[in-house]
This record gives structure tokens, C-alpha cells and sequence, in this order.
């Protein structure tokens, strides 16, 4: 009898959790809305978050720990969103030829953050260009080229791919295609922002071999054990040369000073980030240092390049001054029924990445471990990311949509979080977010203001650091994660194991056996975005709808939904 009373329990806790992603998937409408009706769910979006659009901006901040928690916050976003934008700006303008810059990226950034501010149902989102839009970006460059080798018809083929993703994006926010998200579990969220973190510590990696590659020198000509210096400059040039790599003079400081900077950012962003942990200071104090941890890390990485090693020439991220930032695309003759097609295709194909990484942001964010109060808005926020696209798109600019792991980072840094000490093991708990617009506005006002600092001052920091700074994101929105909770475990004695609840719910080998298979997809994931092809890549987002199913139909089967229930339901 009691555990027939336990399983009903379970049971209708697993109900009410099913019903209130289902709740707030259909903005609040019991039954879910009709999918016959286009524009129903985008209209209840609409309503639900219009009585609260006031209180964005002038709530939560009446208080000194409050506005301390708004400039902590803005600057936050400021310095993770402007500096990773560099970053893919850099990239961009080596794969486009210099037809898209970082100053592009910054000038999108704060059009799109300054629309989304005003415009978007949970503003507690952040939107920006991501890695892959920027493979993209390189996949379109390729394509245009077929129509024109000198890459001019680039500028009309991306603004056409652009359009029509922005087309598809807009028709998903009016159908209310995001009601399938409610088969999206924790266990989705959780895989495809792992993949997140590994993406930036890959590229931050790749780029320190590529420096090494670049400037390292290494000999194989030996008199006696001593390393000739000609000899080594000259085999390593040969070598390069041989290999089809860019040939530089051999210059072994560039590369380990490279090195040097990424883990400097990295190291001290991450032991400021820790110290609220610390026994210093006292609580609030210790949280106001933490709250900064960004800032002062790219400042040390800054100030090591600027002042330690100023002798050292390191290449800076370059503009294209040649091109207005708001110069309408020119649509002319030379468009095919071919290119029509092609950009059509390729817009279908990024429609699924923006629609899956969007939703699944706002699905992270809107948690009920967040305890928002405002609740979400899934269809107006697809709909408004198709616009802010249909705009950056025929002014050439880079594309940006719902993004992780900077939404779970932007709710963490302005809430309010309780710690916890059990059996000496030490656990966080959210009580209260500040849902506010004030952090966006601000911070992409700032992002604005920060052209004009293109291209003196800002290259001014180094490119290591930006790089660094990848790998601190990817490193401190671990702790938001599960799924890395319970990797964790595998290598931890069982008597140590800390006092989660499904630790407690959960027998140890389905525990492991649980996150053994996030790990298959999560490595699966991986292959796709990191050994394949640039074509291939092209439907990685195919491959995150497939986890869907695979959570819905397979799991069920190798899994009770008892014990699903405890490792993937939302705490």
C-alpha cells in the first residue's frame, strides 16, 4: 500500500511537471492552444508578458543591492558579449575576406540587444552571433562564389539567406511551432549546453596550435646536442611551407606569450568568480568581487600584453573601413532562380539551429529552479528573432539568436542565491531572479558606444585574451549543469557522494547508466560540429531535434520514468 501511495505521488508530480511546460509553452492556455489557429500562441505571448512590460524597467531596482546587482550585471554582459564578438569578428573576416569584420559583429550586436530589449517577451535572454552562424557565414562565402569569384554577389546571397531564414523563424512564432519544445527535457538542455562550453574550449584551443603552428620553430638538425638557431628557423619555415601554412618569421615568444595570456584570463577570472566561496571579507563583499570577475581578468590579461610584454608585436583583429556599416545590400540582376533556391535552402537549415538553440535558451532560463514570476515567451521571442534578422540581414550584418551558456550566466548574475552546507558538501539554491531589461539596455548602449572605440583602443586587447575569456564561460557555467554533476560521480567514492535528491531516489548504476547515454549523444554531437566537413555541419541542428525522440521513446525503455523522473525532471 505505501508504495503504490509513493509510485501515485511520483506520478502526479511527473503530470504537473509535463503540465507546466505545456502551461508555459501555450502562454498559459490550458488547453495548450490550436494549431489551426496561426498567431493565437504569439497573441497570448503577447498579453501575458504586456502587463509586466512596465515593471522590467522600473522594478527590482529600488534598493542598493539591487543596483549594485544591475552594474555588476551590465558590465558583465558588456565585456562577454563585446569581446567574444571580436573574436568571431576575427574569424568571419578571414573567412569572408574582410566582406564581414568585428565591427560588423558590434554594430549587430547592439542593433539586435537594443531590439531585443524593447521588443522580445523574456528579455532575461541574450541574443548574439554564435560559432555556428559564423560556419555559416563561411559555407555562404564558398556557395556565392560560384556566381561570382571576385565576392561581390556574397553581400545579395547572404542577405537572400538571410530573408528567408528570417521568413521561416517569423511563420514558426505565428504557428506556434514551439510547442514541440515541450518534448524537450532537461536532459536536451543540458546536452546542448555542454556542447556549448566544449565548443569554446575547442576553438580556444585550436587557436593556440594555430599561433604555435604559425610562429614555433622546431629543428631536427642536432651538432653535438646544440640546436642551431639558423637551422631551426630554416626547418620550421620548410616545414610550414611544405604543409600549405601561412610562413613567418620563427618567433617562439608569439606562442608562448599566446599561451601565457589564455591562462592568465582564465586563471584569475576563475578564482575571482570562486571567491564568494572564500573566507574573506564578508558575504555580500565576497559576491560583489565575484560579480566582477570578468572584468577584472581581461584587465589583467590587458595590462600583462600592454605593459609586461609591450615589446612583444602581436597581430591585432582588422576593420573594413571601405564599407558603410548601414549600407543597403544592392539586389541586382545577376539573382538566379539558382540562387533563389540555394538561399531558401540554406535559410530552412538555419531556421532549425536559430529555432532549436532559441528555444532551448528560453527553456533553460524559464526553469522553475529560476523562480521567475513573469513567466516565458516562447512564440513572441521567435517571432521578434525573425525580425531582428529580416533587419541585420539586408544591411549585411551578422545573424544573432537565443544563445548559451550567456541566458543561465545573465539569470545567475542578477539573482539572489542561498547556500547550503548538508553532510559538509556545499549546494546553491536560487530564491529570488530581478527580472529586468535595465542590464540589456545598458549594456548594449555601452556595446553601441563602443564602435567608435574601433579600431584604437579596443585592439588594444589582445586576441589570447578573447580567447581565454571563452574557456572562463565554457568553465563557470559547469555549476549550471546536472548532467556534469553526475559525471562527476562516476569517479567519485560512493560513500562521498554528495546529497543530491536523485542520488537518494536512484540507484547508482542507473544514475551512471543515465549519463552514459547523455554522453553517447553529447559525443555524437561533438563528431558532427567537430570532425566533419563544413557541409556537414550544416545539419547539426538536426541532430539536437533528434534527442528529442530519443528522450521521448528510447529512455522510457532502458529507464523507469520513475527514476527518469528524479534524474531529468525539473527541481
Amino acid at each position: 500500500w505505501y508504495q503504490r501511495r509513493v509510485r501515485e505521488k511520483k506520478e502526479k508530480e511527473l503530470n504537473a511537471t509535463h503540465q507546466s511546460l505545456k502551461s508555459r509553452l501555450s502562454g498559459g492556455d490550458e488547453e495548450g492552444g490550436c494549431w489551426c489557429l496561426p498567431g493565437k500562441d504569439l497573441a497570448n505571448d503577447f498579453r501575458n508578458r504586456a502587463s509586466h512590460y512596465l515593471s522590467d524597467f522600473i522594478d527590482d531596482v529600488q534598493d542598493l543591492k539591487s543596483i549594485q546587482k544591475l552594474i555588476s550585471t551590465t558590465l558583465f554582459l558588456y565585456f562577454a558579449l563585446l569581446l567574444p564578438g571580436i573574436a568571431f569578428g576575427v574569424l568571419d573576416h578571414y573567412y569572408t575576406d574582410g566582406k564581414i569584420d568585428a565591427k560588423n559583429v558590434i554594430v549587430s550586436q547592439a542593433l539586435a540587444g537594443l531590439l531585443w530589449t524593447f521588443f522580445s517577451g523574456q528579455p532575461l535572454v541574450v541574443i548574439r552571433t554564435t560559432i555556428p552562424v559564423v560556419i555559416y557565414t563561411k559555407i555562404i562565402y564558398k556557395i556565392s562564389l560560384n556566381w561570382d569569384e571576385n565576392g561581390e554577389f556574397f553581400y545579395t546571397f547572404y542577405a537572400m539567406t538571410g530573408l528567408s531564414n528570417a521568413c521561416f523563424l517569423m511563420l514558426y512564432g505565428l504557428t506556434g511551432v514551439s510547442k514541440i519544445m515541450a518534448f524537450c527535457s532537461r536532459s536536451t538542455d543540458e546536452i546542448v549546453g555542454l556542447f556549448i562550453s566544449i565548443a569554446f574550449t575547442v576553438d580556444s584551443v585550436k587557436y593556440i596550435f594555430k599561433e604555435f603552428n604559425k610562429y614555433y620553430c622546431f629543428s631536427d638538425d642536432l651538432d653535438h646536442g646544440k640546436t642551431s638557431s639558423i637551422a631551426n628557423m630554416t626547418s620550421g619555415i620548410i616545414k610550414r611551407a611544405a604543409a600549405d601554412a601561412p610562413v613567418h618569421d620563427c618567433n617562439t615568444t608569439v606562442p608562448i606569450l599566446t599561451l601565457l595570456l589564455v591562462c592568465l584570463t582564465v586563471f584569475v577570472g576563475v578564482q575571482i568568480f570562486n571567491f564568494k566561496y572564500s573566507p574573506y571579507l564578508n558575504e555580500a563583499k565576497r559576491v560583489l568581487v565575484a560579480d566582477y570577475a570578468i572584468v577584472v581578468a581581461v584587465a589583467a590579461g590587458t595590462f600583462m600584453k600592454t605593459y609586461v610584454f609591450a615589446g612583444v608585436e602581436m597581430a591585432a583583429f582588422q576593420v573594413n573601413e571601405t564599407r558603410s556599416m548601414f549600407q543597403l545590400v544592392d539586389f541586382h540582376d545577376s539573382i538566379s532562380a539558382t540562387s533563389v533556391g540555394a538561399s531558401i535552402g540554406l535559410g530552412f537549415v538555419m531556421s532549425m539551429l536559430f529555432f532549436m538553440e532559441g528555444n532551448i535558451s528560453e527553456s533553460v532560463v524559464c526553469n522553475p529552479a529560476n523562480k521567475l514570476k513573469k513567466g516565458s515567451s516562447f512564440h513572441l521571442d521567435m517571432f521578434v528573432t525573425g525580425v531582428i534578422n529580416a533587419i541585420l540581414s539586408v544591411f549585411c550584418l551578422p545573424w544573432v539568436h537565443g544563445s548559451l551558456p550567456h541566458s543561465p550566466l545573465h539569470v545567475r548574475a542578477l539573482a539572489d542565491i542561498e547556500e547550503h552546507i548538508e553532510n559538509g558538501h556545499l549546494t546553491e539554491k536560487i530564491v529570488f531572479v530581478r527580472e529586468t531589461r535595465l542590464t540589456t539596455l545598458l549594456s548594449h548602449i555601452l556595446i553601441g558606444v563602443s564602435i567608435i572605440l574601433i579600431p584604437y583602443p579596443l585592439n588594444m586587447i589582445p586576441i589570447p585574451v578573447l580567447y581565454g575569456l571563452f574557456i572562463f564561460l565554457a568553465i563557470t557555467s559547469l555549476g549550471e549543469f546536472q548532467m556534469w554533476e553526475r559525471l562527476v560521480l562516476i569517479f567519485t567514492e560512493q560513500s562521498l557522494y554528495p546529497p543530491y535528491h536523485y542520488v537518494r531516489r536512484v540507484p547508482q548504476k542507473i544514475i551512471h547508466c543515465f549519463t552514459m547515454i547523455q554522453i553517447l549523444q553529447l559525443v555524437a554531437l561533438c563528431l558532427i560540429s567537430f570532425g566533419g566537413s563544413a557541409y556537414l555541419k550544416m545539419f547539426f541542428p538536426f541532430v539536437i531535434i533528434l534527442l528529442m525522440p530519443i528522450r521521448e521513446k528510447i529512455l522510457p525503455k532502458i529507464i523507469s520514468e520513475r527514476h527518469l523522473d528524479a534524474l531529468d525532471g525539473e527541481h
